[in-house]
């Protein structure tokens, strides 16, 4: 991949990363260094972290898609084969979008992380949880979908507070969720492809989904109603264009899992608004550009 970022002109180099997190320090490295794009090679969960060091920063977002759903990836439209991905952003231009910031406890202290393609609680934070790290890059997508079936059938989802604000009055609404998706994409990927259509990283707001309790009845309902196209006559889902949000257990002993871009961060509460103009990211634009003798790092 660097020997077609050099045949184009441009200066490159690849580091490899051999440790979770370290992906952000080496973004925000790059970035000081005055590094025009910075390219997340992997999944969501590396482009999740590479997110977390270029946030703030002059240096553009860029993908090549190598892991399992690569949601973002697809979402960007690009090519899943990672030469022709590399290439394709060739002709892409940098345009600075909102990504989500959420806020928690981690550990005795505030922790503050920012996500591009999605923030969860309730089910998926679950699901997340059961396919941590190495397991989970050893699962196909048929491994994962059973896995997700298991544990929506054999485990409790107990409902917790909602509290959010809606981005055109500013108004403030309380609810009761045994699950939410806080989607930044309009395609999921797979089975999960229709939960949350209807959103970009365009947007100016939060698309927030909530699933109202029973879990019994509510969750299956929401893939149901999805996958028929007829998410807006779900009784059990609520759909708000929001500027931000907060979920909060409703007993002391509930451990509700959260996720962000499909990575654990452990239990609710979990405070999330929109960082406007956060990062530039590489996008596709209507009339392909000269590339420019750039430095960029992979």
């Amino acid at each position: 991949m660097v020997q077609t970022l050099e045949q184009a002109g441009i200066q490159a180099n690849a580091i490899l990363t051999t440790s979770a997190g370290e992906a952000h320090s080496i973004a925000a490295d790059a970035a000081a260094m005055g590094c025009d794009a910075v390219f997340a090679c992997g999944g969501d969960g590396t482009v999740h972290e590479v997110l977390q060091g270029l946030v703030g920063t002059k240096a553009a977002l860029g993908v090549v898609p190598l892991g399992t759903a690569n949601a973002f990836a697809r979402n960007l439209g690009l090519s899943l084969d990672p030469v022709k991905a590399l290439q394709q952003q060739l002709s892409f231009e940098s345009r600075a979008i909102s990504v989500g910031e959420a806020r928690y406890a981690a550990e005795g202290s505030e922790v503050t992380r920012h996500f591009i393609v999605m923030a969860g609680a309730g089910p998926d934070g679950a699901l997340v949880y059961r396919l941590l790290a190495g397991k989970r890059s050893k699962l196909g997508r048929s491994t994962y979908y059973a896995h997700s079936l298991r544990l929506f059938l054999t485990r409790r989802f107990p409902a917790f507070r909602v509290d959010y604000r809606r981005s055109d009055s500013g108004e403030w609404v309380e609810r009761r969720g045994v699950g939410i998706i806080c989607s930044r994409v309009a395609n999921l990927g797979g089975i999960f492809s229709r939960l949350a259509t209807g959103s970009s990283a365009n947007e100016s707001d939060l698309l927030l989904s909530i699933v109202k309790p029973p879990a019994t009845i509510g969750l299956p309902a929401w893939f149901a109603f999805s996958h028929v196209r007829l998410s807006t006559q779900n009784p059990w889902l609520e759909q708000a264009r929001v500027s931000e949000f907060r979920c909060t257990p409703l007993e002391p002993n509930h451990r509700i899992h959260a996720e962000l871009d499909g990575e654990w961060i452990g239990h609710l509460p979990i405070s999330v608004r929109l960082l406007p103009q956060a990062i530039s990211l590489l996008m596709p634009k209507n009339n392909a550009a000269k590339v420019r003798n750039k430095r960029f790092a992979n």
